[in-house]
């Protein structure tokens, strides 16, 4: 499995577990936890200071808290371990695991919460193992279960995998470097030869029916979604007319499993003139563009924050000057920890698109920045810029090489 750090909770944990350790050697690591302790591992009073008298038959003298001194000499002073049990009545504290208990730890777990990876049924594993398994270890501070995390594909908790209606997660993201993907997104950006232009995306994408885990995250199985998404290009030049929109619609079915993903997909796709640009351009050639198309594709995680894809995309039916074949490629980079206390994350993406229809040319998109990652939700928020070269975005415009250079908001899915 892969770990990471991502918050502030992994060095104070430690930092606090190294002082009480200092200040209290006889002390576990589980009884760090406990909500009170006011008495000694051996339940024996340590000898009394120079000058101090025990009245054995009154409390007065005695400290809150503690029971009355008996005249067993203290463990510390026995050099046989197995006299504390003889005792006692117990085996000697530091090998004996502690009962769960209820004082948080870093992230929000328990003791009795039975479901965190610090300490639950399997309590006898070692430091080592406990720390790994921690949320943020793993790379974020929210309570998920160990079994939460499993892009390696090694943590099947053993559960059969269920069908679940409308799930809360998608499976197959969205590429981050893709220009044409479903999300919610705006970019002002310089457009060379045209001047300013105002990039929109309005989208989603959403959950129909799974086969799979039933994890918080990093689910796994098969899904079938549903999204859709609008493109319009608004032009800072002309008074914010709409020159063009180009509107997609797919239905996917996608599946995941450990470091791996798949996708086959149908998507529709249409472009459109806006009415201002045809009444100030009225010579200009409409293409009616239009592709009907079915994409294979897939994905791999060598790390959990990065993603290499690619997707092959063949059109059955075809108008305004498209060609059957498209491909498209790339890499996201984007941490997968949540944002505590509103701390960003830096992402990078880079996306490649060959087309047809344009004698295998195309174009390379690449965004850069800052993202915020959800609690509740697995969505992502992203500002950063954005670069674009080749072919335009806009497809009423398909023959037109356009470059540009701008900063864009991102709220993808």
């Amino acid at each position: 499995m892969f770990y990471r750090e991502c918050g502030w909770d992994t060095l104070v944990f430690l930092c606090t577990t190294m002082i009480c350790l200092c200040a209290n050697p006889e002390l576990t690591l589980g009884q760090l936890h406990k909500p009170e302790v006011t008495k000694f591992p051996y339940e024996i009073m340590p000898p009394p200071a120079p000058g101090v008298q025990w009245d054995r038959n009154s409390d007065s003298e005695m400290l809150p808290g503690f029971p009355k001194p008996d005249d067993r000499p203290s463990p510390l002073e026995l050099s046989d371990p197995s006299i504390p049990e003889a005792l006692s009545g117990q085996p000697y504290s530091s090998s004996v695991p502690q009962p769960p208990v209820a004082l948080p730890l870093p992230g929000g777990h328990t003791f009795e919460s039975g479901n965190g990876p610090y300490f639950s049924e399997n309590y006898g594993t070692t430091g080592q193992e406990q720390w790994l398994n921690s949320p943020s270890a793993m790379g974020n501070s929210q309570s998920y279960p160990t079994d939460d995390y499993c892009l390696d594909g090694y943590c099947d908790d053993g559960k059969p995998w269920q069908w679940t209606l409308l799930p809360a997660e998608v499976l197959y993201k969205s590429y981050l470097g893709g220009p044409r993907e479903p999300r919610f997104a705006s970019n002002i950006a310089y457009l060379k030869g045209t001047g300013w232009i105002w990039e929109l995306e309005s989208g989603g994408r959403a959950g129909l029916l799974r086969y799979g885990t039933t994890r918080h995250r990093f689910n796994e199985g098969w899904q079938l979604d549903i999204w859709g998404a609008a493109f319009p290009r608004l032009n800072f030049v002309e008074s914010l007319d709409v020159d063009a929109v180009d509107f997609k619609v797919g239905v996917p079915i996608t599946w995941t499993k450990g470091r791996f993903q798949a996708k086959m997909e149908w998507y529709h796709i249409s472009s459109h003139l806006g009415d201002e640009f045809l009444l100030k351009n009225p010579g200009f050639n409409r293409l009616d563009y239009l592709r009907d198309s079915i994409v294979l594709g897939g994905g791999f995680f060598p790390t959990p924050d990065v993603r290499i894809y690619a997707d092959a995309d063949y059109a059955y039916n075809t108008n305004g000057g498209a060609e059957p074949w498209h491909f498209q490629f790339g890499v996201d980079y984007s941490p997968i920890c949540v944002s505590e206390h509103g701390i960003p994350q830096p992402f990078m993406a880079v996306n490649g698109l060959i087309r047809q229809e344009v004698n295998y040319s195309g174009g390379v998109n690449f965004v850069a920045g800052w993202q915020w990652r959800g609690h509740e939700k697995d969505s992502l928020f992203r500002a950063g810029i954005q670069y674009y070269a080749g072919q335009s975005l806009q497809l009423s415009f398909l023959n037109e090489y356009e470059e540009l250079l701008g900063f864009g908001l991102w709220y993808d899915f």
